[in-house]
């Protein structure tokens, strides 16, 4: 054969789970030619077809997976995280978290010389490391794959985002490998979105502004901050600092509620969770008087609950209406960026766009996105990050040469 077959060569691969196509965005260099994609979902199957090539087909991978050719180099996953992930519930037995090791199931069958995971950090952690992990490794190398686990922090990679995903790398060509780590300049809020202005897709800001009570307590909250109970410092702001939503409270009132919040955070009881509810003699004892009048009006308003013979704050959710900064990174890009409630603009009193949402996550702004705006989210909040794909991708190249 010659060099110049050999330099012509693309490497075949296929994607699972490959949602809206982010991690095969980040593979559409020459070396690489998809020849299958394969989702669930009929929507961001649509999506991936209008963006990146018409080769992705609406299928469940929990069912037999009969696609098979001679010459697959590499096998993608980008298999759902929401079980593992530290911001949802970390359900053990979600049935979504077999769909991992269903995708190493179909690496025995199909034999490509690279395979590649992608998933949250938090399969790396306690019983969810165990059970997916650790088997996922077991069975690869079982089979006759070398493994390298890693964590890449997005921002290494030059993104505006606060990202840090799991990569499992497994191969079978005889060579040593480690991925090794990115070294980039994070990126900025504002220089990943700060240009973008009207008539660019997918960017329609009134969709996503706050409205009423939202829009009132939105105002109050500064970038780098966020409404919590639950933590104090000037990063927080508090339900009691926002009278005109919550109720007026009088300064004895707020001292005793800023006690609750230190004393529900020092004096544990669970050996789960980072609070406790508060008995009437540890905040006597703090305050150094009697504070169960006070305590009675506050429930009267809503601020205070009983809890287990005990009292707590209401609202003891660790953050809201997050303001995020221009110069800094964002916070992880997920599904919700759409709402106010959650994520704010650094300086509008709205949610992220989702092509500000997009940008953050590394698609180019010829990647338009479709269908009603909640699913436009979810694509992108579900997405590898391109820039993290195009990283693998150049990493394994000698892997397969």
């Amino acid at each position: 054969m010659s060099n110049s077959v050999i330099m012509n060569k693309k490497y075949r691969y296929i994607s699972l789970f490959c949602g809206c196509g982010g991690f095969d965005l980040g593979m559409e260099i020459d070396e690489f030619e998809c020849i299958g994609a394969f989702d669930i979902n009929k929507l961001v199957v649509s999506v991936y077809n209008k963006n990146i090539a018409n080769v992705a087909q609406v299928f469940d991978l929990s069912r037999d997976f009969n696609f098979k050719h001679s010459d697959l180099d590499v096998i993608l996953s980008g298999a759902p995280c929401q079980g593992f992930s530290t911001a949802g519930k970390r359900n053990l037995h979600d049935p979504r978290n077999s769909l991992f090791l269903r995708a190493v199931e179909i690496v025995l069958q199909q034999k490509p010389k690279v395979f590649i995971a992608e998933n949250v950090s938090g399969i790396l952690s306690g019983q969810h490391k165990i059970k997916y992990m650790d088997v996922a490794i077991s069975l690869l190398e079982s089979s006759g794959y070398k493994t390298s686990l890693s964590v890449v922090d997005c921002r290494n990679l030059g993104m505006a985002q606060m990202r840090k995903r799991a990569i499992l790398i497994a191969w079978n060509t005889g060579k040593k490998f480690n991925l090794p780590d990115p070294v980039g300049r994070p990126m900025t809020i504002r220089e990943a979105i700060g240009d973008i202005s009207g008539g660019i897709d997918n960017h329609e800001p009134s969709t996503c502004r706050a409205i009423g009570v939202q829009s009132v307590i939105a105002k109050r909250i500064r970038p780098g901050q966020k409404l919590s109970n639950v933590r104090s410092g000037k990063r927080s702001v508090h339900t009691w600092d926002i009278p005109e939503v919550y109720g007026k409270t009088c300064k004895k009132e707020r001292d005793v509620l800023e006690a609750i919040l230190r004393i529900r955070r020092k004096e544990r009881i669970r050996d789960w969770g980072d609070a406790d509810p508060v008995s009437l003699e540890s905040l006597k004892q703090y305050l150094g008087y009697d504070p169960i009048k006070t305590v009675c009006k506050l429930k009267e308003k809503g601020f205070i609950k009983n809890k287990d013979e005990k009292i707590d704050l209401t609202n003891t959710f660790n953050g809201k209406y997050r303001r995020l900064c221009w110069d800094e990174q964002s916070l992880t890009v997920d599904t919700r960026f759409g709402s106010p409630i959650l994520f704010l603009h650094p300086t509008e009193d709205r949610a992220y766009t989702v092509r500000e949402a997009a940008r953050l996550q590394g698609f180019p702004d010829c990647f338009t996105f479709e269908g009603p705006l909640k699913a436009q989210y979810e694509m992108v909040g579900n997405a590898v990050p391109p820039p993290l794909a195009a990283f693998i991708c150049r990493c394994i190249v000698n892997l397969l040469s």
